[in-house]
């Protein structure tokens, strides 16, 4: 019987066996699922918009098997027009203003899922391109997805100045594409990406932005 057990202990230790682990080694083998983009959204009744905002991550190992316990961070030091809520109002997400990012850890399944508080800062500050944000897994990049905001001026919640903010970076005719107003993930500022800001404005539930933001 001890023997017996201490063979099941080797095997539950190894590797690629099925049983999930925390990828300690080689998490970018693009076996794991990231988004291509993501949006930075509003809360209302300190609640966060999920229905608009939340995405997953799934870490898997190099056996293809899910990562339990392993760290997942957003990093918005790319984004110099974007910010993050000081309060994400999500216990499990823990912020780093000085770094710009946002952290959680994964389940036994291996997903995280994230709903990012934030915003922009408002009409001719459009720095960040497609693609600025970053996705590490226990350290290792293993994405870099466009970031966008419905709070364009980052005051008021998502309102009619936000849109003002929008049609100055659609005016660019996607030459460069800002990411902050690429809501589509299409890679261009184009007339979808309005549409998808209207519903959100529509919806009503992003009528607060930060009550403190991240430098």
């Amino acid at each position: 019987m001890r023997r017996l057990i201490s063979v099941l202990a080797l095997l539950l230790a190894m590797p690629g066996l099925g049983f999930a682990q925390s990828c300690p080694q080689y998490p970018a083998n693009g076996n794991s699922t990231v988004p291509v983009c993501f949006t930075l959204v509003g809360a209302a009744g300190g609640l966060p918009a999920h229905s608009l905002g939340r995405f997953q991550v799934v870490a898997r190992d190099i056996g293809n098997y899910p990562c339990s316990g392993a760290t997942v961070t957003v990093d918005l030091s790319g984004c110099p027009d974007i910010h993050l809520c000081a309060d994400q109002l999500d216990p499990a997400v823990v912020v780093n203003c000085g770094a710009k990012t946002a952290t959680s850890l994964t389940a036994a399944d291996g997903t995280v899922n994230f709903t990012l508080l934030g915003g922009s800062n408002g009409t001719g500050n459009a720095i960040s391109l497609v693609g600025a944000g970053k996705i590490y897994l226990n350290g290792t990049l293993i994405a870099s997805p466009t970031v966008s905001a419905f709070d364009l001026d980052g005051v008021n919640g998502v309102g009619i100045n936000d849109l003002s903010v929008w049609l100055t970076d659609f005016g660019t005719f996607g030459n460069p594409a800002f990411g902050r107003s690429d809501f589509d993930c299409s890679g261009t500022v184009g007339i979808n990406d309005f549409s998808v800001w209207l519903t959100a404005y529509g919806r009503g539930d992003q009528i607060q932005s930060c009550g403190a933001t991240c430098p």
